[in-house]
């Protein structure tokens, strides 16, 4: 019996497990020129902070800037909710409501995950150690 996968499964040089928060900023925008940063990171998605409020179960198209290029992948968002109320401007970020925004990346090929495993090494901090009596 075949199992039919929602993301294939790829066999990395190193195990990687769940998201990765970014250590260093990466930056990006939605297709409507709103920008973000990247929070956090895994193979199928991102965890995005911005001042736009995209609607749960749509698709987006996002640029996602890295290097001297934008790099664009095609989303799903699956949550999305306030995170706090920003008073002064910071980075990309606008004064005003900010969101975090879960997406899973659609459609993704060779270039993306690429992309995805080169910010997860250069960008990303480690976890810390596990604590053994916890």
């Amino acid at each position: 019996m075949e199992i039919k996968r929602k993301h294939e499964r790829f066999d990395p040089a190193i195990p990687i497990f769940g998201f990765f928060e970014l250590t260093s900023e990466v930056t990006g925008e939605f297709r409507n020129r709103e920008e973000f940063l990247i929070k956090n990171i895994s193979l199928g998605g991102f965890n995005l902070i911005s001042n736009y409020p995209p609607v749960i179960g749509n698709p987006y198209q996002i640029f996602v800037n890295y290097g001297q290029e934008k790099h664009e992948f095609k989303v799903n968002v699956v949550h999305s909710r306030i995170l706090r109320f920003q008073d002064q401007p910071e980075s990309v970020l606008k004064p005003g409501v900010v969101y975090v925004t879960g997406c899973e990346i659609a459609d993704e090929n060779a270039v993306q995950k690429k992309l995805v495993l080169e910010i997860i090494k250069n960008d990303c901090g480690y976890p810390p150690p596990a604590d053994p009596g916890h």
